[in-house]
């Protein structure tokens, strides 16, 4: 059997490998609450005690009523003939006088727009068989209308010009910023009242807002509203009524 034998060198090269061991195991084992050196050799600090900050959160809306200003009408004009040339042949012509009519009304070309053009067979179905009796021919036309006391009577010049079909009115606001924006500020300040109530009751001091976030789009909601007397209508009643621009947010305040 072959005895190994340890010199004193190898003694010594032995214990400075177990302290060097021991020097790098020793931040886990003396301090396992410790973190880890960080890239620059610094250690951060950890405040193990840091708790979230006290605060109270509210939800706000806000509303503003507006009175549309624009109405967008589809008119159209249906046509039909023996032959397919000649229903879209008169379709278009009524149209073209239905477009005169309503320019008429200093509609701006940009405010109006051929929405739909189609044309068909058209077949009578009796006798047990199918049997082509013409071609209908139609097209429509979208104005926005952005004068509604003479919405009316552009729908009226319309059908005199030949239209015979009108397919809706939408009647809208052109432009809802303004009333975006002072719906915000009423959110916010229903909400700031809100917290405010809370804090009061709750005997602490409110703080400046921690979060605020938009919890709805402002989206015009119509209203209805009671029609007009009868002498005040145009020969084709046009009834404004009214919409509701309305936001909604959540803030979170702090308190003290």
């Amino acid at each position: 059997m072959r005895r190994t034998t340890l010199t004193t060198s190898t003694v010594i090269a032995l214990g400075a490998l177990v302290l060097s061991a021991a020097a790098i195991a020793s931040p886990a084992l003396a301090g396992r609450d410790q973190p880890a050196p960080a890239s620059g050799g610094m250690v951060p600090a950890v405040n193990a005690s840091a708790t979230s900050e006290p605060s109270i959160t509210v939800h706000g809306t806000g509303i503003v009523t507006l009175t549309p200003d624009m109405a967008t009408v589809v008119l159209g004009v249906q046509a039909q003939a023996s032959t397919a040339k000649a229903a879209q042949s008169s379709a278009s012509a009524s149209m073209n006088a239905v477009i005169a009519a309503v320019k008429r009304h200093n509609i701006a070309a940009a405010d109006m727009a051929t929405v739909d053009i189609s044309l068909g067979p058209v077949y009578d179905y009796s006798g047990n068989k199918q049997t082509l009796v013409g071609w209908q021919a139609s097209q429509s036309l979208s104005v926005k209308d952005r004068n509604l006391n003479d919405t009316g009577s552009l729908i009226d010049d319309a059908v005199a010009a030949g239209a015979n079909s009108i397919q809706g009115v939408t009647l809208s606001v052109a432009d809802q910023s303004a009333a975006a924006a002072q719906a915000r500020a009423a959110a916010v300040a229903d909400a700031k009242a809100k917290a405010q109530g809370l804090a009061t009751a709750a005997g602490v001091t409110l703080g400046a807002p921690i979060s605020i976030s938009e919890t709805s789009a402002p989206s015009p909601t119509p209203v209805a509203m009671a029609a007009p007397a009868a002498g005040a209508m145009a020969s084709t009643p046009i009834v404004p009524g009214s919409f509701q621009v309305e936001v909604d947010v959540d803030i979170t305040y702090a308190i003290d």
